[in-house]
């Protein structure tokens, strides 16, 4: 799904504002004579221009009126501390408690982070878990850097994201030129869609891992990041696979009865040369009330398995459809 730009608050005001301006500019440019009207056609010459001065003073106020009408209002929102200090616009300090008594009910670490959807919007997270390893999140931004460098198949692209495929999301990476000319193309669309701190790694830490899987991606980087890409067009052709992931990969945000475009990452949840199970993100849109919001979500289950983390994914994204304030939201993408 493509969220299109917002048009020109004051687009459909143009011709009454146009209508407007030419009456100020009539009501200013008179002058009043003095000369042969003795003190009589003095004070009706003064009463007239102060007639005219009410006049002028009336329209400009009916037009700062129509301006200030036509403006859409902003979403103003607080960032909370990482683990849910505080409260809100979209996550109120009321659904605190509600997200508490969730948390303390799943098995393990989970982290939520949400933004407007647009470049340079404020986001708000709950939850401890806050900062992991990307694992295949990552392969959008390679997958849009593949799009704007004009490489890789159209059937790669598709099954990296639609499927998840290592191999074509490699074959995507080395069409780029592999290692760090790679990475600095997907650090570039990261820098354009609003994350200006994420670094795409170039090396393969791990074995048997795909070096860019091995990214440290904060969820709330992700979301910036995610909360812009409709402002891009590969950004955008990106969000329209993502609406068609794979039936056994919607866990999550894709079923939490909402529409939504969604890629998921899962892998060894601790760093290299450490013991540990399974970490399940995703980032993605959901659209509730038809407002679009961007979501990170993170699960760390307790007993390792894949299973729980996608279960653990499922029960956030239905808590974030169920709890977030998202009517004061925008329709379109701020960009």
């Amino acid at each position: 799904m493509v969220i299109p730009r917002r048009t020109s608050p004051l687009h459909g005001a143009a011709p009454l504002l146009v209508f407007l301006v030419l009456l100020l500019a009539g009501c200013g440019g008179e002058q009043t004579g003095t000369t042969g009207g003795g003190d009589g056609s003095l004070a009706r010459a003064e009463q007239r221009a102060t007639q005219k001065e009410a006049e002028a003073q009336r329209l400009r106020e009916q037009l700062q009126g129509l301006q200030a009408e036509q403006e859409e209002p902003a979403v103003t929102t607080r960032t909370p501390a990482a683990g849910g200090s505080g409260g809100g616009t979209i996550l109120p300090a009321a659904a605190h408690a509600s997200f508490d008594a969730l948390a303390r009910s799943l098995s393990g670490e989970v982290g939520i982070v949400v933004s407007p959807v647009g470049i340079g919007q404020p986001v708000e997270s709950l939850g401890p878990l806050q900062n992991a390893i990307a694992w295949s999140t990552s392969k959008v931004p390679v997958a849009m850097a593949a799009i704007d460098a004009g490489v890789g198949s159209s059937q790669d692209l598709r099954a990296a994201i639609t499927a998840s495929d290592n191999a074509a999301a490699t074959n995507l990476w080395n069409a780029l030129g592999g290692g760090s000319t790679a990475a600095e193309a997907a650090n570039e669309e990261l820098r354009a869609a609003g994350d200006t701190t994420t670094s795409i790694e170039p090396r393969t830490l791990r074995a048997g891992f795909t070096p860019f899987g091995q990214t440290r991606w904060a969820l709330a980087d992700q979301v910036r990041f995610t909360a812009g890409m409709a402002c891009l067009d590969a950004g955008g052709q990106l969000l329209g696979l993502m609406h068609e992931t794979i039936p056994a990969q919607r866990w999550g945000l894709g079923s939490a009865g909402v529409p939504a475009e969604l890629k998921g990452g899962w892998g060894p949840g601790s760093e290299p040369g450490a013991d540990g199970g399974y970490l399940d993100r995703q980032m993605g849109v959901m659209t509730i009330h038809d407002r679009p919001l961007a979501v990170t979500l993170a699960a760390r289950p307790s007993d390792g398995s894949h299973e729980s983390g996608t279960a653990m994914l499922t029960r956030l994204a239905a808590w974030v459809v169920a709890n977030a304030n998202v009517h004061g939201l925008p329709k379109l993408a701020r960009c």
